[in-house]
């Protein structure tokens, strides 16, 4: 496979002002891999979930052609209750209480084992969203050997990015992978800046490849000595954000990977970004013609840099 993507596995249920109830929503790196997925075929998505699982993925994942290991040491896949205030503040709880949450957490864990039968030569990167605490963090150079001729993006969780006592761990993290991600709100906290242009610098100084996002504003890609910025798309036809963020992440991982250069790694996470917050859960279906629209989409982008 071309590309892998690692996280975690969710189901969502969504209260929304009005009364209107979405069920069953499908949640986690899901987002990842429907982002890749958009601009190329040879993707597979490496989970622990609920022996649940395939009655809620199964149908997503087979209609995409996205391969799937995903081991399965719980009865039931973790489920949220996602409750949006009429201000726009959400508040989310675990439906099966903290007991299972914590005890799903724990066996949930991603190994590198999952992903070796789907990595070699041809692979050209693998997306893994993970905790200091998980398993898989300490397995960052078994996963680089696994794939010669590929690139490690990490997304770094929030909680890590908001405990001061976990900052040297994740700088020293940040170190065994080949390119990292992190949002401005993280950021300022992580910094302890509050300006986006000392933000900006700070990232610098770490030296390694980063994918910044920057919310509704946009997102950037710090890459050697270039600093790429491009506004977000679709934020006018946003309905949830949810996940943009995995989304536009593991998007941004193809362009890295492929040296594309960092202002079209940017253009392609944006719009995958405005694809998926177009409706509540992942992009549905990859058809030829979303395809199109997102080559559009990004072209549209690059020729708005070319103009600034």
């Amino acid at each position: 496979m071309e590309y892998l993507v690692g996280g975690y596995t969710m189901l969502n249920d969504f209260d929304l002002p009005g009364g209107k109830q979405l069920r069953d929503v499908l949640g986690g790196s899901v987002f990842s891999a429907a982002g890749i997925r958009l601009w190329r075929d040879s993707v597979a998505y490496i989970g622990a979930a609920g022996e649940d699982f395939d009655r809620f993925y199964g149908p997503y994942f087979e209609n995409n052609g996205i391969a799937v290991s995903v081991k399965k040491p719980v009865d039931r896949t973790l489920r949220y209750q996602m409750k949006y205030n009429d201000d726009g503040s959400w508040e989310e709880s675990c439906q099966y209480g903290l007991e299972y949450e914590q005890k799903a957490a724990r066996l949930c864990l991603l190994e590198a084992g999952q992903f070796a039968p789907y990595c070699g030569e041809d692979t050209k990167g693998i997306y893994v969203e993970a905790a200091l605490s998980t398993r898989i963090v300490n397995q960052f150079s078994e996963l680089k050997a696994m794939m010669p001729n590929g690139k490690l993006m990490w997304e770094i969780t929030t909680g890590d990015l908001l405990t001061p006592s976990r900052h040297t761990q994740v700088l020293e993290k940040i170190q065994t992978v080949d390119a990292f991600s992190m949002n401005f709100n993280e950021a300022k906290a992580f910094f302890g800046k509050q300006e986006l242009e000392e933000v900006l610098d700070e990232l610098r100084k770490i030296g390694k490849p980063c994918f910044f996002r920057a919310g509704e504003r946009g997102a950037y890609m710090l890459q050697g000595s270039e600093t790429a910025f491009l506004p977000a798309v679709g934020t006018e036809e946003s309905v949830d954000p949810t996940g943009c963020g995995n989304c536009s992440t593991a998007t941004a991982l193809i362009g890295y990977a492929e040296g594309l250069g960092p202002w079209e790694t940017v253009a392609m996470a944006n719009v995958s970004a405005g694809f998926n917050a177009r409706q509540y859960g992942p992009w549905p279906l990859a058809t030829p013609e979303a395809r199109r629209q997102a080559q559009q989409q990004k072209e549209a982008l690059l020729r708005h840099a070319a103009a600034v």
